[in-house]
């Protein structure tokens, strides 16, 4: 049976807003995200019999239906208009609940390999047309590197990767499900906006002191967990040139211009529990890591 092995790196948000609420109750996103070089492993088998089966290594995940890596099989296969049979093998490290687009980039490495499986029917603009549907962060899981983000995810400007950075992560223990998180932020009465277009000048720059100046999540404002700001504090004391929480959260990053410091900086995170690390922007979406034709006879 042939076999594909594709790398699907997670995400951060440098900057995101909300500029309104849609008539179809979707939000109106402005957002500068990046890929990051933390990545899960997705392992496609085809199998004889049809169908689709998922394991995960994260017990944690739900499976099935549930699932967006299950659910992005369906869609890529209803695309096609043929039903096959492909085993999913999900190695998790972007963690859950983290606003870092661990789902989703399942999802994306799932219609990667798969397109790469059949051949490459598929161009990536259609790709991510399968995937929208699915998960708003799924085009821009795709396409990975640096963008500029609008709509509900489906208008993505590419920018050049940012060089020269490192990034410390740190997500504590307790998590925030996205649904609760924009609905805390709805009942909002007042909002701290980002200056995007100013965050925006400082990264194609390259201008990291700047850009750490103008880090801004608005949905951060809406999740009431002292340890998101507690984290803040330690990781701008340890050297950060900026730091916010990602995404819906939880996860917590810290934007950093020296390794050395990064480095020092991760080993002091670990007090506040949950999971930390180091890592660093990448200028990639899915890839494949291996791949195996099926064997004759």
């Amino acid at each position: 049976m042939a076999m594909a092995v594709v790398s699907a790196p997670g995400k951060i948000n440098l900057t995101l807003d909300i500029l309104g609420r849609r008539p179809d109750g979707y939000h109106e996103m402005e957002m500068l995200m990046h890929a990051v070089s933390l990545e899960n492993t997705i392992r496609l088998t085809e199998q004889e019999a049809p169908g689709i089966r998922l394991s995960c290594s994260n017990p944690a995940v739900p499976l099935g239906e549930k699932n967006l890596a299950y659910k992005a099989a369906q869609s890529f296969f209803e695309a096609t208009g043929r039903e096959r049979g492909i085993e999913i093998q999900v190695e998790k490290r972007v963690p859950m609940e983290a606003g870092m687009a661990g789902g989703s980039a399942d999802a994306a490495g799932v219609l990667v390999g798969l397109n790469i499986l059949a051949g490459a029917p598929f161009s990536a603009d259609e790709l991510c047309q399968i995937g929208l549907p699915l998960g708003a962060d799924i085009p821009f899981c795709i396409r990975g590197g640096g963008g500029l983000v609008q709509g509900i995810g489906e208008k993505i400007t590419p920018l050049p990767p940012l060089e020269n950075a490192w990034l410390v992560i740190a997500k504590p223990s307790r998590g925030i499900k996205t649904g609760s998180c924009f609905a805390a932020y709805d009942a909002l009465d007042t909002v701290r906006h980002p200056d995007t277009s100013q965050a925006l000048e400082a990264w194609r720059l390259g201008n990291l002191p700047r850009l750490g100046e103008l880090l801004e999540n608005v949905l951060e404002q809406a999740v009431p967990l002292p340890e998101i700001q507690s984290i803040r504090r330690e990781l701008c004391r340890s050297g950060a040139l900026g730091s916010r929480m990602t995404g819906s959260g939880t996860a917590v990053f810290g934007l950093f211009a020296d390794k050395k410091r990064a480095l020092r900086c991760t080993r002091q995170m670990y007090q506040y529990g949950g999971s930390v690390f180091l890592v660093r922007p990448v200028d990639y979406g899915p890839r494949l890591l291996y791949r195996q034709e099926s064997s004759a006879g």
